[in-house]
């Protein structure tokens, strides 16, 4: 069966049980105002030509949050399974958020970062169904292992009708979710402006990686991005560069979206490109992806998407990950339920 075929199937299928699912509906679930559940899951059918991969029916992500609410305190419990080999279920967020005022807050604990644009927004709400290659991209991006650490950060708000920003500083091991293998702390800033139009800012972070072998690397970066709200058109864009497993990589994106005048649909496309320069030879990507969203109801979500992709892998030292060099070719359906 093409894989057009098996889409086209597929789309016919959920949409018919989306319907009957909408008209359940279902509400926040908050118990005495201060105790809140809130989640979603992905499910999908990718078909891929790589010769390392098959088609598969995946389920890609789950996030399950408990967000309980005391006065000035938020405490926030994230369970979690990323996928899409590991079929475990982790504690993924574990934090406290304390209000000091108006003006200034901090997190402390297990805390998603604040770096950038796509490795910050959660996966819910991103057009695309993977994050760039610089920024995530399957081990090597900065963010390879997931978007939590460690650490504490500290946050200043904007005052109302102001050009400030929303600046976060932070402290953190810089091993993810797990402790810290050596005493250096991560250090980052992060500058967030927002506005009637979109969103724009920049992140830097600096510290070091310790791999599995007890090597230590440095791990830093910076980042630039903007944001314009579609109305019905939008753009955005985001650029990365840093060094990370001992190799200088750096990537980009540029993304449009459009919004169908029903009110329920989305087209978008992006161009993306990474590269990470090694001894041996350049560890290149570039892609094209082109999608459609179906907004079914307010929980429930289709995606269709095709990305063109291309390696150029060279052997040198460095890669966690030895790619194909050619074609890196994707077409996945996507079922998105949220919840809160």
């Amino acid at each position: 069966m093409t894989r057009l075929t098996v889409c086209v199937v597929l789309v016919a299928m959920l949409i018919s049980a989306g319907s009957a699912l909408a008209q359940e509906g279902l509400e926040e679930s908050c118990w005495y105002d201060r105790l809140c559940l809130a989640g979603y899951f992905q499910a999908r059918y990718v078909d891929t030509d790589r010769d390392d991969m098959n088609d598969n029916f995946d389920f890609r992500r789950m996030f399950v949050t408990i967000r309980g609410d005391v006065d000035r305190t938020t405490g926030i419990i994230t369970f979690a399974r990323v996928g899409p080999d590991d079929p475990n279920i982790d504690l993924y967020n574990a934090f406290v958020d304390y209000s000091f005022g108006d003006r200034y807050a901090v997190q402390f604990g297990q805390v998603p970062t604040w770096f950038g644009l796509e490795a910050w927004e959660g996966s819910s709400v991103r057009d695309t169904l993977e994050r760039a290659m610089i920024l995530e991209g399957g081990g090597q991006g900065f963010w390879f292992a997931g978007a939590a650490d460690r650490g504490i950060w500290l946050r200043r708000m904007p005052t109302a009708d102001t050009w400030e920003p929303l600046v976060v500083l932070g402290a953190w091991n810089g091993q993810f979710r797990n402790d810290d293998a050596n005493n250096d702390k991560n250090i980052s800033l992060d500058l967030k402006w927002s506005r009637d139009w979109g969103m724009f800012g920049a992140s830097w972070f600096d510290g070091t990686y310790v791999d599995g072998n007890g090597v230590e690397n440095p791990r830093e970066a910076i980042d630039l991005y903007v944001r314009v709200f579609p109305q019905p058109f939008g753009f955005q864009a985001e650029w990365a560069d840093g060094e990370m497993f001992g190799v200088d990589r750096d990537g980009y994106y540029l993304h449009a979206n459009y919004d169908l005048p029903n009110g329920t649909d989305r087209a978008y496309a992006r161009w993306q490109e990474f590269c990470a320069e090694m001894p041996g030879g350049n560890l290149e990507y570039d892609a094209w992806t082109v999608g459609f969203i179906r907004q079914l109801d307010e929980n429930n979500e289709l995606t269709l998407e095709y990305t063109d992709g291309d390696w150029e892998a060279g052997s040198g030292v460095g890669v966690e990950q030895e790619l194909p060099s050619g074609s890196d070719d994707m077409l996945a359906l996507q079922w998105q339920y949220s919840f809160r």
